[in-house]
């Protein structure tokens, strides 16, 4: 896909036309009002256009877009319902009933609690998962991410509720309060239960990038390290963090074998996991951590470790036949 059509018209949409554009479309496709979208140019198409005017702009997911752009549905519909969603008083923005009305919001992750993160998680450098307050006059929470297959190959990325990838490598699904986000038919990657005003709870996460990777495994964080024929997992209990720049932060580059030397608590730093390259609440206010437990599986053994992190880092642990 080309990045300049043939008037040279770049396809980046400059902020104040999409802000424009999304305030028009109500903050969701015109047509089935997902909260997840692309920007659709209506007429004239994207390669015949010489300016980005907000009039002939709209918002569609990408399954909708897809059907456009393959004739299943005609953009003189798409007109009609971009121009119904600006004038019908009784278009609802999506999720209306969600009222996050905080701007700042607590995240949940198992037995672990982010209040006012901004941003969830970094791996290698790059922002793998956000979870922000709606945008000014939306409703539904402004969420960032990359979803990855098993093997860690990038399916799609949502940034900041625009999505962008193939429109068959995922789904999103809303009952009540309930996200739920797939990137195949039974493969759940990331479940959130809303509950306003102020609180978001992730139910399932799956993320992978590269070696590095992140779940929810019966209610417990996992942080961890996939490698060929090894896998190094952290499991966190009962942690707790204010105000971090970062949540979690994994480097899978600097560290090539992780191996847990020591832990040290920093204010303003965070909590490092010394020889992991597991860096927790990155320029946090304030953190508790109860405990934390460590996995390490090999094809010859799998060892289990486990630390109160009350008084001193001694662990106690258990050596169990391999699991891969």
């Amino acid at each position: 896909m080309s990045n300049v059509n043939r008037h040279g018209l770049r396809r980046y949409i400059p902020g104040r036309v999409a802000r424009d554009v999304r305030q028009r479309s109500k903050f969701g496709c015109v047509l089935c009002r997902s909260a997840i979208y692309q920007y659709e140019h209506i007429s004239p198409e994207f390669n015949d256009a010489t300016e980005h005017n907000s009039e002939d702009i709209c918002l569609l997911c990408g399954r909708c877009h897809d059907k456009v752009s393959k004739g299943q549905i005609s953009k003189d519909a798409v007109r009609r319902h971009y121009e119904r969603a600006q004038t019908d008083p009784e278009i609802r923005r999506p999720f209306d009933d969600f009222f996050l009305d905080s701007a700042r919001l607590t995240v949940v992750l198992g037995s672990s609690i982010f209040h006012g993160a901004k941003t969830l998680v970094e791996i290698d450098g790059k922002a793998m998962l956000a979870i922000e307050p709606p945008e000014d006059g939306a409703s539904f929470p402004t969420i960032s991410g990359e979803f990855s297959d098993e093997s860690g190959e990038e399916l799609f990325r949502i940034k900041r509720n625009v999505w962008s990838g193939r429109p068959d490598a995922w789904d999103m699904k809303v009952e009540g309060k309930n996200i739920v986000i797939r990137s195949a038919p039974k493969k759940v990657t990331l479940k959130l239960i809303i509950e306003p005003p102020s609180r978001i709870i992730v139910e399932h996460l799956d993320m992978r990038c590269g070696s590095a990777l992140l779940r929810l495994r019966k209610g417990s964080l996992e942080v961890g390290r996939v490698e060929p024929g090894a896998e190094y997992i952290v499991g966190l209990e009962r942690f707790e963090c204010d105000g971090a720049d970062v949540g979690i932060k994994v480097d899978s580059v600097a560290i090539k074998e992780p191996a847990l030397k020591r832990v040290s608590m920093i204010g303003g730093k965070g909590l490092d996991l010394e020889g992991t390259g597991i860096l927790l609440a990155k320029g946090a206010s304030g953190m508790t951590i109860l405990g934390l437990s460590i996995e390490h599986a090999t094809k010859k053994y799998t060892k289990k470790l486990t630390f109160p992190l009350r008084d001193s880092l001694k662990g106690q642990g258990q050596i169990f036949p391999p699991r891969i």
